[in-house]
């Protein structure tokens, strides 16, 4: 697809962990004029410093600069590309987009190592790649294997929040449906650059992995947040199925977990090429406590229709923070939709402060979505969706006045999108 060069695999480092040596994270741009990446030199006059960044060594590769009080070090390369009409990845673009990546035969990179905050350091590397090729058509994620317009990373860049730690990563859906089996493997790429390992899900089956696969996603958005991954068999409390039981989480290398399995099955043994085949977990459960006290786990798979029947994945404080942060941010925007948009429908999740009996702290909040009925200037009114666990009275149906402050997340549903402050990129003009 495009020449980059490659890190070495990792294969020889202890995974008890589930930390690996961190692969140096790859992007590229497509920019809309070919023209404005001929002269390398003209593109390393971009440089600049602004309030966030404020840049070090710019004469000659490597370059520095430091961000949030951290300094990294990065290259930049010009790259050979060609990209296939039939690219899954261009999926995510517009045609105009599509058009002008499919024509192009070069792109500009930017290639760095991150630093302990992923979410931080991905916000960096797309804030470089937008200031060196401002006017760009699509960014390419490598070590994804994904593809952002080029509206995405301008208004990325400009935020002051990063994104959601699910663009770290994609996950791939393996089949093998010309053989008959219905076995599917779910794997993701992206997690190296974070220094751990890629996670997988082993004997998926046609109708149940897309429930498998968020939970997947569910997990590894957890664990990139928190910039800390867990030991090999370490359980990790991630959330609660619908029947009350705890999703309790755990890993173990692959090329142990191939015994809980058929042979036969996608994603074994005869299966794994040399990107697969080293840095990898399955994801396992352990179903009880005494299951935890004696090491004894559950492939996750066994749980696929409980993980199906209204599951709750837990957040953490921060994530929960930085979604209202972005919320906040594109405010504007939800009122914009409001107004423009004939026919929708308006959700906003309210953090609800819990009863004093219930024991939680000041600052913790019962975060439940509402339906908003009208936006004002000054607030809103809106009709709560679900009863709330720690609210007495917060019952389904109750109508309660809103301010614009009180959002920590936000949907506007049409009959083409769903629209919320991470993909609004696609009802802005840029």
């Amino acid at each position: 697809m495009f020449l980059f060069g490659k890190s070495k695999s990792n294969d020889s480092r202890e995974l008890r962990s589930g930390t690996v040596e961190r692969e140096i994270s790859r992007m590229i741009a497509i920019p809309s004029d070919p023209d404005s990446i001929t002269d390398t030199d003209e593109v390393h006059a971009r440089f600049h410093d602004t309030d966030e960044l404020i840049f070090g060594q710019t004469a000659q590769a490597p370059f520095t600069v430091t961000y949030k009080g951290i300094e990294y070090v990065f290259d930049t390369a010009d790259v050979e590309f060609d990209m296939e009409e039939d690219e899954p990845a261009l999926g995510a673009l517009s045609d105009s987009e599509r058009e002008t990546v499919i024509r192009a035969d070069h792109a500009f990179g930017v290639e760095m190592f991150y630093a302990d905050n992923n979410m931080d350091s991905y916000h960096l590397q797309v804030k470089l790649l937008n200031m060196l090729v401002p006017e760009m058509a699509a960014m390419f994620d490598d070590n994804a294997y994904r593809a952002h317009s080029g509206r995405w990373v301008r208004m990325t860049a400009e935020s002051g929040v990063a994104p959601s730690p699910d663009y770290m990563y994609t996950i791939h859906a393996v089949n093998d449906s010309e053989n008959g089996t219905d076995s599917v493997w779910l794997h993701t790429h992206g997690l190296t650059r974070c220094g751990t390992i890629e996670l997988e899900i082993l004997g998926a089956a046609l109708n149940n992995w897309h429930d498998l696969g968020n939970a997947l996603n569910q997990i590894a958005h957890r664990l990139v947040g928190d910039n800390k991954f867990i030991d090999e068999m370490e359980p990790k409390l991630m959330g609660k199925t619908g029947d009350g039981r705890d999703i309790v989480v755990t890993w173990q290398r692959s090329e142990w977990s191939f015994r809980d399995f058929p042979e036969s099955i996608v994603g074994g043994p005869a299966d794994r090429n040399d990107e697969h085949s080293s840095n990898m977990g399955v994801i396992y459960l352990y179903a009880t406590e005494d299951d935890q006290l004696d090491g004894r786990i559950t492939p996750i798979v066994r749980w696929a229709d409980a993980l199906s029947e209204n599951s709750i994945f837990f957040k953490t404080t921060s994530e929960t923070l930085r979604m209202k942060a972005l919320a906040h941010e594109r405010v504007d925007w939800l009122k914009r939709l409001y107004n423009e948009l004939p026919e929708k429908q308006i959700i906003v999740k309210i953090g609800l402060k819990p009863d004093p009996e219930y024991g939680f702290d000041d600052d913790q909040c019962e975060y439940i979505w509402f339906e908003a009925d009208e936006l004002r200037q000054d607030g809103f009114t809106a009709t709560l969706t679900q009863d709330a666990f720690y609210v007495n009275g917060m019952v389904e149906g109750v109508k309660r006045n809103c301010g614009y402050d009180e959002i920590a997340d936000w949907r506007v549903f049409t009959s083409e999108e769903t629209y919320s402050p991470d993909n609004i990129y696609k009802y802005a003009v840029l």
